[in-house]
């Protein structure tokens, strides 16, 4: 056999593992202050002495996304018994399992909280608005990735006609954490 090379490698993963899913909403804010007014007999109208307030901003959700999934192991390499005759070249062999898949993207943060009513008006009294949508929450962590895929067995059989037979085994990698 002349110069030549085989290769027996698991197979890669082709997309990281499942995202996590989105994380809870937070909750609404606080109501705004209530108005507060007076009947003037004299003028014959409502007086406001406290006009009500904008509703508090929402909240941030207390839970983040929730974490990404698990990588999983690489896939191993084919084994089994390699018959190559007669060797008169170099004949390089390449034998591994595959790295581990990347862990699954983290989930994204959860919606703020909408923002609080507004105190309710009192006759006399310019109405007030709702408060403001609350920050959203942090996003969840990426999952770990899987651990690298262990390598198959080969029996290699030949005859030696000034030849050579390499056989290098590769370094499998575990899988990166999701993002």
């Amino acid at each position: 056999m002349a110069d030549t090379s085989f290769q027996f490698i698991g197979k890669p993963f082709d997309a990281p593992a499942t995202a996590g899913g989105i994380g809870a909403s937070g909750a609404q804010g606080p109501k705004g202050g209530d108005g507060v007014s007076h009947y003037d007999g004299g003028s014959c109208q409502y007086v406001c002495d406290t006009a009500p307030t904008i509703g508090k901003a929402g909240l941030a959700p207390t839970t983040p996304g929730n974490i990404g999934g698990t990588g999983a192991k690489g896939r191993p390499s084919a084994g089994g018994v390699l018959k190559l005759g007669l060797v008169t070249g170099k004949v390089t062999i390449l034998l591994g399992g595959s790295d581990g898949q990347k862990g699954g993207k983290g989930g994204r943060g959860g919606p703020g909280g909408p923002g609080g009513d507004a105190g309710t008006s009192a006759q006399g009294c310019t109405d007030a608005g709702r408060g403001p949508q609350g920050p959203g929450g942090k996003g969840g962590d990426g999952g770990p990735g899987g651990d690298g895929g262990d390598s198959g067995f080969l029996t290699i059989y030949y005859t030696d006609g000034g030849g050579s037979v390499t056989v290098t085994t590769t370094g499998v990698a575990g899988g990166d954490g999701g993002d």
